[in-house]
């Protein structure tokens, strides 16, 4: 049986008995094109949404290597030209933390050379919240190690903060860099000024519906850890149990994202 040539077209259509060519617009999901030779970006209408970008804006390479080195590095370190079901964190233009799940695959261009074909989604919520919390556990740790290094070992933490958690100028991941997508948190925060960074997490992650042991999974903390803490809130906060926390947290959640939902109907 003959096979046709499956082309993916970026501003055109053609077809023929020898291809099928298709609008990178017609793909039902957000997809990047990467050409290396020319260190272009070519999104599909899915993408730039996804990406929150307008679509008249052209893909800055140079600042998205910028502020997502580790990204890169990831993907030099992969040999096989399919790869599928892929998750990585990552910042976009606007600032904003994403989960990704992405698949990608790398074809030759007799005259481009290899172009990386990505299909990429945000993963979900609950996912992002408790990566991104992951990523303070680990920055904790690592800033623990200061004290012990001489002044070259101080240097490259240094860098590594920089590069890894945006410390240029003093700035620091915060709080406001985790609820872009997770509004939640931002709720719980102003209504318990009392809770720690930490705390305020946690509480997030029992909003989602997390048990104690898939929080203490994904934030590499131990089951008893997190039970101390549940108990920590409990008494600082003045409930009686995690079930009257978390029934709590969800009631003033969801009144509030109700609240905002009516008041911009108006």
């Amino acid at each position: 049986m003959r096979i046709q040539k499956f082309e993916v077209g970026i501003d055109r259509r053609f077809q023929s008995k020898e291809s099928i060519v298709v609008d990178i617009n017609e793909i039902p999901y957000p997809t990047a094109l990467f050409i290396p030779l020319n260190q272009e970006v070519v999104l599909n209408k899915r993408a730039y949404d996804t990406l929150g970008m307008k679509e008249s804006e052209v893909f800055d390479v140079t600042t998205w290597k910028r502020i997502n080195p580790y990204f890169e590095d990831n993907i030099k370190k992969i040999t096989d030209d399919i790869i599928i079901d892929q998750k990585a964190h990552v910042i976009l233009f606007n600032g904003k933390h994403e989960i990704m799940n992405y698949s990608m695959t790398r074809i030759h261009n007799s005259k481009l050379g290899k172009i990386a074909i990505i299909h990429f989604s945000k993963a979900s919520e609950k996912y992002s919240v408790a990566s991104i919390s992951s990523l303070y556990s680990i920055k904790d740790e690592v800033t623990k190690l200061k004290p012990y290094l001489n002044r070259a070992g101080k240097s490259i933490l240094d860098n590594l903060m920089k590069k890894y958690f945006r410390e240029e100028d003093n700035q620091q991941l915060t709080l406001d860099d985790l609820v872009y997508y997770e509004k939640e948190l931002r709720v719980i925060q102003k209504a318990y000024p009392l809770l720690s960074h930490r705390e305020v997490i946690l509480c997030g992650l029992l909003v989602n519906d997390m048990d104690s042991k898939d929080i203490a999974t994904i934030t590499n903390r131990t089951l008893d850890s997190v039970f101390v803490t549940i108990h920590r809130i409990n008494k600082k906060l003045d409930f009686l149990n995690k079930k009257h926390l978390v029934d709590t947290l969800k009631e003033l959640v969801s009144k509030k994202i109700i609240k905002e939902h009516v008041g911009t109907q108006v």
